[in-house]
C-alpha cells in the first residue's frame, strides 16, 4: 500500500501536465507574432571638438550607444570621454521610430508605422515593437486593427519599409529581444535589402485547470506571473527573466549595470570602468549554459512561458533590389494543429487515489477514521 502511496504522489507531483494535438481549427484566431526593430548603426556620429581625439571620442560614442556586452575603445585613453553623459549621448545621437520606417502595412492595409511600433526598452536601447505586452496601448485615435489570423482573414502579412539599416526581431508577444535570441528569429536588414521570410507558428492552449497548479508542477509561468525580483520588464517570460539573469550579473561581477539596460538604467549604471568590466566579463555576462559546465557563462533558472508558440521559418530570401529595406513577414498557411496543456491529476485526483488505495488494501476510508478517533476518545471516555 506504501508502495502505492509513494507511485501515486509521485505522479501528482511530476507528471501532473500533459500535453495534447487539437486539430479542429476552424474556429481559432492565431496570433501574429511580435515584430521588434533596432537601430544597429548610425552614419551620424560626428565630434566637433579637438581633432586629436575626435576618432578617439567618435569610436567611444559609437560603442556606447549601440553596446552589446563590450566597449574595447573604453580602453583607449580619452579624457573628454570621461565627462561625457551617457543618457544624454545616446538619446542625442539614437534615432527615433519616424526616423527608422517610412512606410508599414498589414494584409495590404496601410497604417501609422509609428502608431503601431512602439517603443520597448531592450538592452540594446530603446527599439520599436510592434503587436507586443509590453508596449504602451495605441492612442485611441489610432486605426483599430485586429493582428490575428482565421479562416475569414487568410494568413496575416506585415510589411516593412525602413530607411536606415536595423535588426529585425520576431518573437512571442510576451517576449523581447536579448542577447541570446534565437538567431533564426533575427535578422539584420541593410538599406537596399528585401527580405522575405514565411512562417509556421504552432500556439499553446492551457486548460483551465492548468492556473490552478503551482508554478513547480506546471513547470512554466505565465506572463503575469511575475516574480518579485523580475524588475525590468512588466511581464514574465523565459527572455525577460533571461535579461533579469544578465543584469543581477552586471552587479554582482561590477556593481553596475550599463546604461541600456531596462529599469536599471535609471537607478545606477555603469561609467567607463565598469564598462571596461563588464567588457572584461564578456564571455561570463553574455552567454548560457546549463548546470554542470565548466566553460563561462551564466546559468540562469528560467522556465518557458506557458502561452509560448513556436515558430518555424518556412521560407527566407533576401534580395537588393531598391533604395530602402523592405521587410515582408507572413503565415505561410493558417495552422491546422495546436497543442494544449491540460491538468491530468489534480489534488482531488490524488485524494481519490490514495482513498481508493486504502480501501483496497485494509478497508479503510474516511469513515474509518471518524470511528477511530470516535473508538479512542469519544467512547473510552462514555466508559
Amino acid at each position: 500500500m506504501i508502495l502505492v502511496f509513494k507511485a501515486s504522489y509521485k505522479s501528482y507531483t511530476e507528471n501532473a501536465i500533459s500535453f495534447v494535438t487539437e486539430t479542429a481549427y476552424l474556429n481559432w484566431n492565431t496570433s501574429f507574432p511580435a515584430v521588434t526593430l533596432c537601430e544597429i548603426s548610425s552614419s551620424e556620429v560626428a565630434w566637433n571638438g579637438d581633432k586629436e581625439e575626435a576618432e578617439a571620442v567618435q569610436q567611444f560614442i559609437a560603442d556606447l550607444i549601440f553596446f552589446t556586452g563590450s566597449c574595447y575603445s573604453c580602453h583607449t585613453p580619452c579624457s573628454i570621454c570621461e565627462k561625457l553623459d551617457f543618457a544624454d549621448i545616446v538619446e542625442k545621437f539614437r534615432k527615433k521610430c519616424s526616423q527608422l520606417l517610412s512606410k508599414c502595412k498589414w494584409n495590404e492595409t496601410p497604417f501609422d508605422c509609428c502608431e503601431k511600433f512602439l517603443p520597448l526598452e531592450t538592452e540594446y536601447g530603446i527599439c520599436y515593437s510592434f503587436n507586443s505586452l509590453h508596449t504602451k496601448k495605441p492612442s485611441q485615435h489610432a486605426s483599430d486593427f485586429h493582428f490575428f489570423s482565421n479562416r475569414k482573414t487568410g494568413p496575416g502579412a506585415l510589411f516593412i519599409q525602413t530607411i536606415e539599416d536595423v535588426r529585425l526581431y520576431f518573437h512571442a508577444r510576451e517576449d523581447v529581444p536579448f542577447i541570446n535570441s534565437d538567431p533564426d528569429q533575427r535578422k539584420d536588414v541593410m538599406l537596399g535589402e528585401t527580405y522575405n521570410i514565411s512562417i509556421n507558428i504552432i500556439e499553446i492552449e492551457n486548460d483551465e485547470n492548468v492556473r490552478l497548479l503551482p508554478v513547480e508542477k506546471r513547470r512554466c509561468r505565465f506572463p503575469e506571473e511575475k516574480p518579485n525580483d523580475l524588475i525590468v520588464h512588466e511581464f514574465y517570460s523565459y527572455s525577460t527573466c533571461v535579461v533579469q539573469c544578465h543584469a543581477d550579473a552586471h552587479i554582482d561581477l561590477c556593481n553596475c549595470t550599463h546604461h541600456l539596460m531596462p529599469v536599471l538604467n535609471k537607478k545606477k549604471y555603469c561609467d567607463i570602468e565598469g564598462l571596461k568590466c563588464l567588457t572584461d566579463n564578456f564571455e561570463t555576462v553574455n552567454r548560457l549554459h546549463a548546470k554542470g559546465f565548466d566553460k563561462p557563462g551564466l546559468v540562469c533558472d528560467c522556465l518557458p512561458s506557458c502561452i509560448e508558440p513556436e515558430y518555424k521559418v518556412v521560407a527566407d530570401t533576401k534580395e537588393v533590389k531598391s533604395s530602402h529595406g523592405e521587410i515582408f513577414i507572413n503565415l505561410q498557411s493558417l495552422p491546422t494543429s495546436r497543442f494544449k496543456r491540460i491538468v491530468v491529476r489534480t489534488t482531488m485526483d490524488l485524494v481519490v487515489s490514495i482513498g481508493g488505495t486504502a480501501g483496497l488494501f485494509i478497508g479503510a476510508s474516511i469513515l474509518s477514521i471518524v470511528e477511530t478517533f470516535y473508538l479512542l476518545c469519544l467512547r473510552r471516555r462514555i466508559e
